[in-house]
């Protein structure tokens, strides 16, 4: 069995009197959302500091928590540099299947795209993808994590963040210049601010996860939803495979039953023999009862505080949207500060964070309701009728099957009112990792900052002038334009013409499309997009990047 990490503490250099700068960024909380935010702030040239409470990665032991990473969250890895060792590890799906009452009633493929660079879904215990975070951020030198240091309180003041922070040897106190909270759904640094979230749901509805470890069990990597299972009470269950032969089961609570006794070692053991027979031969590795509440920061930013993760939104577990979204909130936010700290963007650049994450909150939000309700609609009489005759048409119908509704999983936010964008098709989707050829994807193509990505061999003669610091011009071969180009059209819905030119954020999003009359959009929408323009210099062009023919 997986043993957890435990990093060392370290006697922080202010208990001792030495005079500290203002830390240009500070990160609260070393879970999923606050690692993958110091990294991409590291890298982009941010010194950060991550504060976290404890000292290994994980909550309450071996708990898979967040397992199943989508597509859009593997490309923010591979950016990160950990998403090889996540798929290496982890295990790959594409085929969910669905049982009523016992009986088979539909099975699809999720997502299986070969020409895009990762496969749809990878599921690997979060505990592991923290683990990576870790590594990867020991090895940045901008980047310092210190271990059981808890910030027990929180102050604003007009230039920046005072924390007061307790550790194994006493309290100190530290000075940022912006804070990101990224220190879960109970948010201490929320509370502190006296901050509440608007609550959109909740519910009793409970379940009780049970890890399971199983070698020898044989089952297919296929996600297995039953809907309605007579040895679960009538109530749902679902199955995934995680790493180590270890299952995710998740089987939903009645409304009577005791949760403390559900959790007993005895109670799961007969409910897991139950479902799979009592020839299984298996161990339990965690378990854990929870009960979902949807709810959302009316704004995540306040003053010089940012919140991240689920200390900004909290979502049910349908669709794996908790820990991807996450993620994508690090995403969105690691190039707006980095901006506003080495680049003189504007700091109103950051409102951008808080609009354009509130929109995939409440989008994650609308779509795990309506998977909540389809599972157990419970007070909703005509759900149930409509479920019923959905499910009863389903075998034999393809548009019934597609109704069915078991956890829409997850997928990248189209910012589609952003203040940072024109409003054409296609702005604010995340562009795919296309793959060029056998070792190249489309996002190799991409520059740190913004890319001007180019559908054709050469750039058109208006756009020869535009010069801009953080702007870097990747060109497609004409074998590969083709190819990507008809990729996007079946993701995105939306085509390019060739010799049309998208200008891509640094978060990998759409930021515009543009024709060749249109030139003069590229420094219109950079300044748009960082409050103010740098001083011109030189246009940095990827020549070496261009695109092989596959």
């Amino acid at each position: 069995m997986h043993v957890l990490p435990r990093y060392p503490y370290r006697r922080p250099p202010e208990l001792d009197g030495l005079p500290q700068d203002s830390r240009p960024a500070v990160v609260i909380g070393g879970g999923l959302t606050g690692l993958a935010l110091a990294l991409d702030l590291a890298r982009r040239g941010v010194p950060v500091l991550v504060l976290d409470d404890d000292d290994t990665v994980g909550v309450r032991g071996l708990a898979s928590r967040g397992m199943c990473w989508a597509q859009r969250t593997l490309d923010i890895f591979e950016r990160l540099g950990v998403a090889g060792r996540i798929t290496a590890k982890g295990v790959a799906w594409n085929v969910a299947r669905v049982l009523a009452k016992d009986q088979p009633v539909t099975s699809y493929t999720l997502q299986d795209q070969p020409d895009l660079r990762h496969n749809g879904f990878a599921n690997l215990q979060q505990y592991y993808v923290e683990q990576y975070l870790v590594e990867a951020l020991q090895a940045e030198p901008l980047a310092e994590v210190r271990w059981l240091n808890k910030v027990e309180h929180i102050a604003q003041h007009p230039g920046g963040v005072r924390l007061t922070v307790g550790t194994p040897d006493g309290p100190y106190e530290l000075d940022a210049q912006w804070a990101v909270a990224c220190d879960g759904a109970s948010s201490p640094c929320r509370a502190a601010l006296g901050l509440e979230p608007v609550v959109h749901d909740r519910t009793e509805d409970r379940w009780i996860i049970i890890d399971i470890t199983a070698p020898g069990c044989g089952w297919a990597q296929e996600r297995w939803t039953w809907l309605d299972a007579s040895a679960n009470g009538g109530r749902a269950v679902w199955r995934h495979k995680m790493a180590d032969d270890t299952w995710r089961l998740d089987f939903q609570l009645r409304e009577d039953e005791d949760a403390v006794q559900a959790a007993t070692p005895e109670a799961m053991r007969r409910r897991v023999h139950t479902l799979f027979g009592e020839a299984l031969e298996f161990e339990i590795a965690w378990s854990g009862v929870w009960a979902y509440r949807h709810e959302c920061l009316e704004d995540l930013r306040s003053g010089r505080v940012l919140f991240a993760g689920d200390a900004a939104h909290l979502v049910a577990p349908f669709g794996a949207r908790g820990g991807n979204g996450g993620v994508q909130d690090a995403d969105n936010l690691a190039w707006k500060l980095a901006l506003v700290l080495n680049h003189g963007a504007d700091e109103a650049l950051l409102h951008t964070y808080s609009t354009e994450r509130k929109q995939g909150a409440l989008e994650n939000i609308r779509q795990a309701r309506r998977s909540s309700r389809f599972v157990h609609p419970q007070g909703h009489a005509s759900a149930r009728l409509w479920r019923e005759a959905i499910i009863a048409m389903a075998p034999d119908c393809a548009w019934a099957a597609r109704c069915i509704n078991t956890g829409r999983l997850s997928n990248p936010c189209r910012y589609a009112d952003s203040p940072l964008l024109a409003g054409g098709a296609g702005e604010g989707a995340a562009l795919p990792d296309v793959r060029l050829a056998e070792t190249t994807s489309l996002h190799h193509l991409l520059g740190p900052w913004f890319t001007l990505l180019v559908f054709g061999d050469r750039l058109p003669p208006a756009l020869t002038a535009v010069n801009h610091p953080l702007l870097t011009v990747a060109f497609l071969a004409p074998a590969c334009d083709a190819l990507a180009r008809a990729a996007l059209q079946r993701q995105l819905g939306v085509g390019a013409d060739s010799g049309e030119c998208w200008l891509i954020r640094p978060d990998q999003h759409v930021a515009t499309r543009l024709a060749h009359q249109f030139p003069t959009q590229v420094p219109a929408m950079l300044a748009r997009a960082l409050g103010s323009a740098p001083t011109a210099s030189p246009l940095a062009t990827a020549h070496d990047m261009h695109a092989t023919t596959a």
